[in-house]
């Protein structure tokens, strides 16, 4: 056996120091999400002026911030279908499966990503109509940090009932967006209300196109 087959156990192995550095960094994300989110509904100009002066990329913002929490809603779906008995593990129950409904959370994990993308577009390319100044990396900053309190208001999923207050969530991202157009799109704040508004809706009517043509895919 050469060195190199030697030392891939060795490089698989659990190891407390590893599990101990993973579930600090997991618990610092956190610890940021719930700051960040806390920031922009309590001192929003405030919040949105430390996110203009961060230095990122488009990547790490979507898959080291989106991703997490676009996994919110469809983990607590899931969770809470379960321990209200509205899914099954086969399909004869006459109750949704739950194989499909994992496969349905992980498209919709995907799709919900895809679209804070798809958002930052928009905002970027809308931003000469209400006379703000195009930015691609401002404008993905202004999608991803807005939809923060949208994608926490998932945890209410956990108790299906309650399910419908994620509008209220939606409500939430549409006020931060419109907080945070005038200090990173530099919009007037005359039209900042318009531009937020225009934003969301294009934003809702394509993230139900694209979620319409994934689950018939899927």
């Amino acid at each position: 056996m050469s060195d190199d087959d030697a030392e891939k156990p060795a490089a698989r192995r659990f190891t407390v120091e590893n599990a101990k550095k993973q579930a600090e960094e997991a618990l610092h994300k956190s610890e940021f999400i719930l700051s960040r989110a806390y920031g922009l509904l309590k001192s929003p100009k405030a919040e949105w002026e430390q996110i203009r002066a961060e230095q990122t990329t488009i990547p790490a913002i979507l898959i080291g911030y989106v991703a997490p929490l676009a996994a919110i809603q469809p983990v607590c779906d899931v969770i809470g279908k379960l321990l209200f008995g509205q899914l099954s593990s086969d399909t004869l129950s006459g109750v949704a499966a739950l194989p499909e409904a994992l496969v349905g959370g992980v498209v919709f994990w995907i799709v919900s990503v895809a679209i804070v993308g798809l958002l930052g577009i928009i905002v970027n390319a809308a931003a000469p109509h209400f006379d703000a100044d195009a930015d691609d990396l401002a404008a993905q900053k202004i999608a991803a940090y807005s939809m923060t309190p949208f994608y926490l208001s998932g945890v209410l999923l956990l108790w299906p009932p309650l399910g419908w207050l994620g509008m209220v969530g939606l409500a939430a991202a549409a006020f931060v967006m419109y907080r945070g157009l005038p200090i990173l799109m530099k919009a007037p704040e005359d039209r900042a209300l318009s531009y937020a508004a225009t934003v969301t809706i294009a934003a809702m009517v394509a993230g139900i196109v694209l979620l319409a043509l994934a689950f018939s895919i899927a």
